[in-house]
């Protein structure tokens, strides 16, 4: 009997826990994938700020130049004024130090 009462107990705790799963789903406003974006846009380029490639991402001069562009752009909305700062130094040293034209 004491087995029985323990398997129901277990039963309706996992069922429950799924309901509560589903109606949640339900009850998003924001779809994942709107969500995924949504992040993504207001997330601070962490490789650009530091200065470095990260390991996922190669770098040609011109995406690293049109990345800083983007991220400057963002503003204070996103980035603190010293990160802009360091991004602006970022982006002046490649220009000075490059003899090409940015578009």
């Amino acid at each position: 009997m004491k087995k029985t009462a323990t398997l129901i107990s277990g039963l309706t705790a996992s069922l429950l826990f799924s309901a509560i799963a589903i109606l949640a789903a339900e009850r998003c406003p924001v779809s994942f994938t709107e969500f995924d974006q949504l992040v993504q846009s207001s997330v601070k380029n962490q490789c650009l700020i530091v200065a470095k490639n990260c390991v996922t991402d190669k770098f040609t001069v011109q995406q690293r130049v049109n990345d800083l562009r983007v991220e400057i752009a963002k503003g204070l909305d996103v980035y603190t004024a010293g990160e802009l700062w360091t991004l602006r130094e970022q982006l002046n040293w490649i220009e000075s130090d490059s003899s090409n034209q940015f578009i």
